[in-house]
């Protein structure tokens, strides 16, 4: 059996998943190997001259069937849909994948270890290897398996944090496991969250810079470009924030605007119509937050602006040649599950890479995942009485130490966090602190459709626009959803 496998990572698609270059890292190189690092095995890449239609027609259930695999189902909420899995991968057709990506004479052991979101997570080994092999639903086609490995590479080729080389990868779903799939390097180690408290305040400290690291290097490296590295549409330089703000706020109300139209619940309807009228307040605020474009400023739209077709959108975003937002690499979960440590709490990797995103400067300047909570404790809490005489039948009492332990440790860090870039970058730290309420608009726009959190986001419009009962400064809208 001939493995049908190009050993060059096609260019186009990963410029497009990494969301442009920077001309710091243009200068690296032109090439897409060059650029990303060493080469990555694509797996039946489009237009491969080993690919034949009777092979795939043979092999393969989901033919003329995109969606195959995938269903949107809800839970109670109403508004949200999460995908689940109708048909399982089966262990042998990942081994016959293997065999045709690889070798056909190697033996193969596979088990399953993890069910992700959107991925299902394999143990995979052979001749002493150990990888993972992660498989996707058909959530954002190409894009999303695209991206993983794009930003991937070029973490690895920018930075010094450890995270998984990618060994093959296939973006279509011409294979006999009928999805997508990325094979990578397996990081052993435990996640952070399983042996917090048995892993020092300087294990953690190290931790803390390591990855403050990565992040002045991803200031440093710049994109000219797209908002989410995992959205081939949105890849292109877009206009300002104050241009962007309006286009996705005119999408998300063009999607209430049709389930609103579908909804036959009173209760529901009532949801939907709050979340449309706080929509049109965001909009209303949006100067206040983002300076409109200079002499390509349009007049501002009506209340109805959603109306707009999708080409007049795409028109928008691909204004290269006007004024645009600089971006830069943002792993918004970078999470004490997502870090993987040691026994002696050493660095071993960051997982977790598949929904990465390139955002503005406002945005993706603010504490990892792991260093999120709403409010600083300096004072390190009083050891309760029956933690101390090992006296555990107040479990209550016990708990609460243990969370404000917890939060206190986590204010040493983002001391920590801070001082570090201060002397890495202190360009970040400048945004970090003057982006502040921008980060709050952003945290409205992402919450005003959200059935548990668009009351909160009314709140602190209230209080934006001056009608909140309390004489209070507007408080922090991100902070308060990091609780």
């Amino acid at each position: 059996m001939q493995s049908n496998t190009e050993q060059t990572l096609d260019e186009a698609p990963v410029q497009d998943a990494i969301s442009g270059q920077s001309e710091q890292l243009r200068a690296l190189s032109q090439d897409a190997d060059s650029l990303f690092g060493d080469f990555v095995e694509s797996v039946n890449n489009d237009g491969d001259a080993n690919d034949t239609p009777s092979d795939s027609a043979n092999i393969f259930p989901h033919q003329g069937d995109p969606a195959y695999g995938l269903q949107w189902t809800r839970d109670g909420d109403f508004l949200s849909l999460r995908p689940e899995w109708t048909v399982e991968p089966s262990v042998d057709s990942i081994i016959s994948t293997l065999q045709k990506a690889i070798d056909p004479r190697k033996q193969y052991v596979v088990q399953h270890h993890w069910n992700g979101a959107y991925s299902r997570i394999y143990r995979v080994s052979y001749d002493g290897i150990q990888l993972i092999l992660k498989v996707y639903l058909p959530v954002c086609p190409r894009t999303m398996t695209e991206s993983e490995v794009a930003t991937l590479r070029w973490v690895d080729q920018n930075t010094r944090l450890p995270v998984p080389k990618v060994h093959y990868y296939d973006s279509t779903r011409n294979n006999p496991i009928g999805f997508e799939w990325i094979l990578m390097d397996r990081i052993d180690g435990t996640p952070l969250f399983e042996c917090w408290r048995s892993t020092t305040q300087d294990a953690k400290e190290r931790i803390v810079k390591q990855i403050a690291e990565y992040a002045a290097i991803c200031f440093a490296c710049q994109f000219n470009g797209g908002e989410r590295a995992s959205i081939r549409h949105y890849t292109k330089p877009f206009r300002t924030a104050f241009k962007w703000t309006k286009i996705r706020l005119r999408l998300i109300s063009a999607e209430l605007r049709l389930k609103l139209d579908e909804a036959t619940e009173e209760d529901h309807r009532m949801i939907l119509s709050g979340m449309l009228d706080l929509i049109d307040r965001l909009r209303g605020l949006r100067g206040k937050f983002f300076l409109p474009p200079g002499p390509f400023s349009d007049s501002e739209p009506s209340t109805y602006e959603d109306e707009s077709t999708d080409e007049e959108d795409a028109e928008t975003i691909n204004e290269g040649d006007k004024p645009h937002e600089q971006t830069m690499l943002w792993h918004d979960d970078i999470s004490l599950d997502n870090i993987l440590v040691d026994e002696n709490g050493v660095l071993q990797g960051v997982i977790g890479w598949s929904c990465v995103s390139c955002l503005p400067l406002y945005e993706a300047c603010q504490f990892p995942a792991f260093l999120h909570q709403a409010w600083d404790r300096a004072v390190e809490p009083r050891t309760p009485y029956r933690v101390t005489r090992a006296y555990l039948e107040n479990k209550e009492e016990i708990l609460k130490y243990d969370v404000e332990l917890r939060q206190h440790h986590l204010t040493l860090l983002r001391r920590v966090f801070i001082d570090e870039m201060m002397q890495r970058c202190p360009e970040w730290v400048d945004a970090f602190y003057r982006q502040r309420s921008r980060r709050d608009y952003e945290a409205a726009v992402q919450n005003c459709d959200n059935e548990f959190a668009y009351k909160i986001v009314e709140e602190w419009v209230d209080a934006v626009e001056g009608k909140s009962n309390f004489n209070k400064p507007v408080w922090s809208l991100h902070e308060r959803f990091m609780r």
